[in-house]
This record gives structure tokens, C-alpha cells and sequence, in this order.
């Protein structure tokens, strides 16, 4: 897919982003090429469903976003993880969402992990785990 960027053109294809291990823990999603800032990432619409939060296993519920205290946005199957499941929180990410989209908030160097802060994906405050809850004083 060719997207148009500040007169300019990016290349982006299915190879862009890999799996890999994180630093900071279990698996992350990194760039293979170098991304410049306020680029679309992710072409396409994310699958995904609403479940009940009962009807989920325990392992399974950190891939999921919370709505309210008894649902939340999961992937379509869990056998079949779309990449953006897989994008760790970081106070310092390098992507944001804009209109229903994530875009990178500054360049991205190949071999860097992609991240996202949490808190931009508009959980309820009181499910939120708390390595990523914003502190009030």
C-alpha cells in the first residue's frame, strides 16, 4: 500500500512490523524499516468482539481492552491475534491514536518497538491495571 505523506511517498507492507521478544516483557511489535512521524500505521479495519468478562480465561484477558466492568473489546479469535494485540504501554510511546487510527507521534528507527500509552485507549479508570493508571494527587 503506497500512502500519501507531506507531498511525500511511504511504502508500507505487510512486512513492516514483526513479533519479537521485549524488554519489557513477553512479546512486542517492532518496525523493520524506518517510519516517519504522524505516519498511518495498521491498514485496514482491526477485528475484534465484545465479551463478557466471566466468559474469558484469566490468561487471556491481558489482550483485551475493558468497556465497562463486565465487558470488554477482544480480539476476533484468540488463535489468530492480529499484530496490534501485541503492542506494549509505554509512558513514552512512539505511536498515538487519531480518529479511530494509530499514527506515529515521532519518527520510529528500524528495530525499535513499537509503543502505545495505555491510556489512550479510554478504559474505565477503576479497570485499569496499574503499571499504565494515571496517578491523580
Amino acid at each position: 500500500m503506497i500512502l500519501n505523506h507531506n507531498e511525500s511517498q511511504i511504502k508500507w507492507t505487510e512486512f513492516s512490523f514483526i513479533l519479537k521478544p521485549s524488554i519489557l516483557g513477553g512479546i512486542g511489535v517492532f518496525s523493520t524499516h524506518d517510519i516517519p512521524a504522524e505516519t498511518p500505521l495498521f491498514s485496514g479495519k482491526p477485528t475484534s468482539r465484545r465479551m463478557k468478562i466471566k466468559d474469558i480465561p484469566v490468561d487471556f484477558i491481558k489482550y483485551c481492552i475493558f468497556i465497562n466492568d463486565d465487558e470488554c473489546l477482544c480480539p476476533e479469535r484468540f488463535d489468530r491475534m492480529g499484530i496490534g494485540w501485541y503492542i506494549n504501554h509505554s509512558n513514552d510511546p512512539n505511536i498515538g491514536k487519531k480518529a479511530d487510527r494509530f499514527i506515529t507521534i515521532r519518527a520510529i528507527k528500524s528495530g525499535e518497538e513499537i509503543l502505545l500509552d495505555y491510556n489512550e485507549l479510554n478504559e474505565p479508570e477503576n479497570l485499569k491495571e496499574a503499571y499504565y493508571k494515571i496517578l491523580k494527587n
